[in-house]
């Protein structure tokens, strides 16, 4: 059997056998890919090949093939022609089959003729799902499945995400309805089929684990072809949903991310010169004259070399696969004082070029805050290891394996970036900062696993730094691990604390970690490099290692970002930067 995919007429879709297929998203993390999916799902589930249909319907282009997929005709893509449209009318007559994939755009319709007469409606939305904001009502939501079609066996609800209505010259049957709209919708022609959907999002990875998604997919494709498969669909879409995995970008197997080249690493030190200059002249006092440091150093940010603040901005917009950013070699003040042997207390620089660094890379990610409850309030909290909390769930262990895990997970105002800066490695350069990144963990997870960790079924603990003196699991907010744009989402983990309210949502985390672990990267930081860690796609931790406790122990700086201060703006007293929200451990 051959699946035909038309990489002519779409208006959003791409896609190409290299599975390099999305919708206008930088292609180094796209997981738009319903139509890549779709492919590989008819070449490993029901025995096909794919074949490219690069030159439109016309002549002998529809010859052999079982299925033909029509990514979302539009006004972005070629005009149908009306030969096109009868030679795939004709093709379905004389028995072929046709998957018409729709798309969450606002609706356009096309230029020309649409095959079938393929015209999609309005987005559709759902009841509100939040009680706090009644008004609000989502573009996603489940719909009951009920009907005798084939393609319904087994099937009770289906998920569907930013759906849009669906209609065709021929008289559809619907297969998933509400409020007398046809989302899904099917008909025969001839002695073909026809299948049509408004929007195929409710196909793409992020959903095909949710409801019975991925049964009601391998339902329509079976009876598409007319039963030309192999096995039952039941057992087709619990592999699916279980255990499939969906073939990925392959990343390389180094986990040092010195080693590793790409866009998360940028060399500062062969522009020693050029930031030694930048540390000349007056600074205002960062104790005295906070904001007025700040300013300073923002500006600062924008006379150091392009490639450094290019690297800087892209980490912002885009992030990096590996959810990191390591700027190496910035100088250091050569009269570094003491390791401090109180990492609450303040310390005072000669050259504060450090904090310098800290604030001008902040400003350029956001605004640096501060909680009260960490360092005292410090804007540039001091990371070095203490006697009493060498063996605590706390960045000043070193006699334990600091686990992956958010900054401050349970915060409702967590930073965005954490940003660590070594003045100074351990003695024995062991120390390794680790970290790892959703976005190569996610291809690991089974669909279902994606869709469970998705929803508010987990509960963290609050940091011992924060009062929870016992670090309790789950006495802290209930949340989703997952979150945001379903297809590029955002991450809040922490094993140590968190806890899942039901068995399989617990059994999701446990796997998630695991994945994490198998994608990990570390770096030995080295003094000057700065290490920034994008907090909402990346997790982060550190290895043991033996202090000495003698004035030369591992010293970083930290400083958190948040891209935006407004949220927290009634726990941050007039208008400062320490955020002073209080929990109940």
């Amino acid at each position: 059997m051959v699946i035909g995919i038309d990489l002519v007429h779409a208006a959003v879709w791409r896609f190409d056998i290299q599975r390099k297929s999305g919708a206008g998203r930088a292609a180094d993390f796209s997981e738009v890919s319903v139509v890549a999916d779709l492919g590989e799902l008819a070449v490993d589930l029901l025995g096909g090949t794919v074949a490219a249909l690069e030159n439109g319907f016309e002549g002998d282009a529809l010859k052999g093939l079982g299925l033909v997929l029509i990514p979302a005709p539009g006004v972005d893509g070629a005009v149908f022609t009306p030969g096109e449209c009868e030679a795939l009318d004709r093709y379905v007559q004389e028995g072929g089959a046709v998957l018409i994939l729709g798309d969450g755009e606002w609706p356009r319709p096309p230029r020309g003729p649409a095959p079938f007469g393929f015209v999609s409606g309005h987005l559709a939305i759902g009841d509100p799902a939040d009680p706090a904001q009644p008004h609000v009502r989502p573009y996603q939501f489940a719909a009951g499945v009920t009907g005798t079609h084939p393609a319904l066996e087994g099937v009770s609800r289906a998920y569907l995400y930013r759906p849009k209505p669906v209609g065709a010259r021929l008289p559809l049957t619907g297969l998933v309805e509400k409020d007398g709209q046809i989302f899904l919708g099917t008909a025969r022609h001839g002695a073909g089929r026809v299948a049509a959907v408004g929007n195929a999002e409710m196909f793409a990875r992020p959903f095909l684990g949710r409801e019975d998604n991925a049964r009601l997919l391998l339902n329509l494709l079976s009876w598409l072809l007319d039963g030309r498969h192999q096995g039952s669909a039941a057992d087709r879409a619990a592999e699916v949903t279980g255990a499939y995995r969906f073939s990925g970008r392959d990343f390389s197997s180094t986990e040092n991310l010195k080693n590793e080249p790409g866009p998360h690493v940028v060399d500062a030190g062969v522009y020693a010169h050029l930031f030694t200059g930048l540390a000349d002249g007056f600074l205002p006092d960062s104790e005295t004259d906070e904001e007025a440091f700040l300013r300073e150093a923002e500006l600062r940010f924008h006379e150091m070399p392009r490639v450094v603040r290019q690297a800087v901005s892209r980490f912002r917009q885009h992030g990096t696969d590996s959810g990191v950013l390591l700027v190496k070699g910035l100088p250091v003040d050569p009269g570094l004082p003491p390791t401090p042997a109180d990492p609450k207390a303040r310390v005072r620089f000669a050259n504060p070029l450090s904090e310098l660094w800290l604030a001008a890379f902040a400003q350029a990610l956001g605004e640096p805050i501060g909680y009260r409850q960490e360092k005292n309030g410090l804007l540039f909290q001091n990371v070095v290891p203490t006697p009493h909390n060498a063996a605590k769930l706390s960045s000043e262990s070193s006699a334990i394996l600091l686990d992956y895990h958010t900054e401050t997970a349970f915060h409702p105002f967590m930073p965005d970036y954490v940003l660590l800066h070594c003045l100074r490695p351990d003695h024995d350069g062991a120390a390794r900062t680790i970290s790892a990144s959703l976005r190569m963990a996610l291809p690991r997870l089974s669909l279902r696993e994606r869709a469970i960790l998705s929803e508010p079924l987990y509960r963290t603990g609050i940091d011992y730094s924060f009062g929870s003196s016992h670090g309790t699991k789950g006495n802290g907010p209930l949340l989703r691990v997952l979150y945001g744009d379903p297809f590029d989402p955002y991450l809040t983990v922490d094993p140590d604390l968190m806890m899942g309210i039901v068995p399989e949502a617990d059994a999701a985390l446990k796997r998630l970690h695991a994945v994490l672990h198998e994608v990990r990267r570390w770096v030995c930081l080295d003094t000057g490099d700065l290490l920034i860690v994008d907090n909402r796609r990346a997790v982060h931790g550190r290895s043991e290692f033996t202090p000495r406790y003698d004035g030369r122990d591992r010293w970083l700086q930290r400083v958190c970002v948040v891209r935006d201060l407004v949220p927290s703006a009634g726990h941050r007293r007039m208008r400062g930067r320490i955020i002073d929200t209080a929990f109940a451990v």
